[in-house]
């Protein structure tokens, strides 16, 4: 018998497939919605003060997350709120997109949440 022979295969354990892989899926259905549509993150009639009013309401909610963190009940709603209002208060385009993707990374971890809870 020779030597790779005379050694035991093993299998390794398969790997757990990621969460989040099957929440893209579905967002990915779920954004067809939505496919071709073209319009401006801030819209209305005066989006500089809108902007503002999303300032105003990310300061709030960012508040009301620090302080649900602090005394140990946070919740989804006050993270994903002053994520979004923190996004849309945002004037440069870049920043707006980084804001967009965390903002996208906290609601597929709050699917994923949602999902781990039901098991």
């Amino acid at each position: 018998m020779t030597e790779t022979t005379a050694k035991k295969t093993t299998k390794r354990p398969a790997r757990k497939p990621d969460p989040a892989t099957a929440v893209l899926a579905e967002v990915k259905v779920a954004r067809k919605a939505y496919a071709g549509l073209s319009m401006p993150v801030a819209g209305g009639h005066n989006p500089p003060k809108g902007r503002e009013h999303h300032e105003r309401e990310a300061n709030r909610w960012m508040a009301a997350d620090t302080a649900r963190k602090f005394d140990g009940v946070p919740g989804w709603d006050s993270a994903l709120l002053a994520q979004a209002y923190r996004t849309l208060s945002e004037r440069e385009p870049e920043r707006v997109r980084s804001g967009l993707v965390r903002l996208a990374a906290l609601a597929v971890s709050a699917v994923e949440s949602l999902d781990r809870e039901a098991e």
